[in-house]
């Protein structure tokens, strides 16, 4: 008999543990719904809500004319001209901007560097060589 036998059998209330609910509590698929004022259809998340605040068009006046473009480009128009006129925060938060979205270019190496590197590599093969260090032992019938 199990446990759950003798509780029902003996009229003792069932106990369902520590943060388990009754089951005859649980909401019923097609019944009313246990939260009837709940997010309302059409509303909107923050990822949009983000997007649609940070795309709107508007007009500024930038050197004696009229121009239209996004809150997100006037935003960094802004930031660069703070940090021209020696705002040390927006030159900080440029400067974080400019790593992340252009990455400073890598030169190639010289013929000179390329060389050293060409002579250690053949140095380090040499020595592997010498004392076979990275080679499994040979088994005696081959």
């Amino acid at each position: 008999m199990t446990g759950k036998n003798r509780k029902q059998e003996s009229g003792e209330p069932q106990k369902w543990g520590k943060g388990k609910t009754d089951p005859d509590t649980w909401w019923k698929k097609g019944g009313p719904s246990p939260n009837p004022k709940g997010r309302p259809k059409g509303s909107k998340n923050q990822k949009t809500l983000y997007r649609e605040a940070f795309e709107a068009k508007v007009t500024v006046n930038m050197d004696g004319e009229q121009r239209t473009m996004t809150k997100r480009a006037l935003g960094y128009h802004q930031l660069a001209q703070k940090a021209a006129a020696g705002d040390l925060k927006a030159f900080q938060i440029q400067k974080e901007l400019d790593e992340r979205f252009d990455p400073p270019e890598t030169v190639p190496p010289t013929p000179e560097e390329s060389a050293a590197d060409f002579a250690t590599l053949e140095a380090w093969v040499g020595l592997r060589e010498k004392f076979r260090v990275f080679q499994k032992p040979e088994d005696e019938n081959g």
